[in-house]
């Protein structure tokens, strides 16, 4: 006998067309057009169930000609964060992340609660693990802003938020399909984060079974007016 293993739900968000000019970050996210924009709320953990209450994370997103717009909501971070620089190992702390697929590879953004960035583009998933050679490409043009949920500074125990605004021209590659009628990007939203005992916790849109990166269960963010 033969077992066929289900294929996972891919998860499908509608991104809006923004009406207007995008605000540079950091936009209100309690003001339009974020209070316009259907969240994404339903997280689950890497190869587990989904996150704990006190452990929330939100995601929404908008386009236009010129871009991309992210925003998240994320609940407090773990552990201190204390990397600053651009390039640094920020996930081994706390980061709120997008990979879009690109061929056969991806592009990843990632940005911790101090607002320093990590921005790489792999060529092929099955090198993911290289990943400071990567580093070496920026997403040109792009723009970030972090705060608290509750002042301008992301205190060490309140929970955060984060904005990226991300040119098309800086992505060349991404991967564009047809899908229900609408131009569709592959992506995956998500947070990575260390335990205070050493472990780490993925939290992810998809239903990644190892890594966030894995193209084939990669959400759909379909551009829709």
């Amino acid at each position: 006998m033969f077992y066929i293993a289900p294929m996972p739900d891919i998860p499908t968000y509608r991104c809006r067309r923004l009406d207007r000019k995008a605000a540079a970050p950091p936009a209100d996210i309690d003001q339009a057009p974020w209070s316009e924009t259907e969240w994404i709320e339903d997280f689950v953990l890497v190869g587990g169930p989904e996150p704990p209450p006190d452990r929330f994370l939100s995601a929404a997103a908008r386009w236009d000609d010129e871009g991309l717009y992210v925003a998240y909501k994320s609940a407090p971070s773990l552990v201190p964060v204390t990397k600053t620089q651009r390039d640094d190992d920020l996930f081994n702390e706390c980061t709120v992340e997008i990979f879009m697929a690109a061929g056969k590879g991806f592009y990843e953004i990632e940005v911790n609660p101090l607002g320093a960035v990590l921005d790489l583009h792999c060529p092929d998933e099955r090198e993911e693990q290289y990943w400071r050679p990567q580093a070496q490409w920026h997403a040109e043009g792009m723009r970030w802003a972090v705060r608290g949920m509750r002042s301008p500074e992301v205190r060490a125990d309140e929970a955060w938020m984060a904005e990226l605004s991300v040119p098309w021209a800086a992505m060349p590659e991404v991967t564009r399909e047809p899908f229900e009628g609408a131009e569709c990007l592959r992506v995956n939203l998500c947070r990575c984060q260390m335990r205070p005992d050493g472990t780490g916790e993925l939290t992810s849109w998809t239903a990644a079974t190892k890594r966030f990166s894995e193209l084939d269960v990669m959400g759909r963010l379909l551009l829709v007016e």
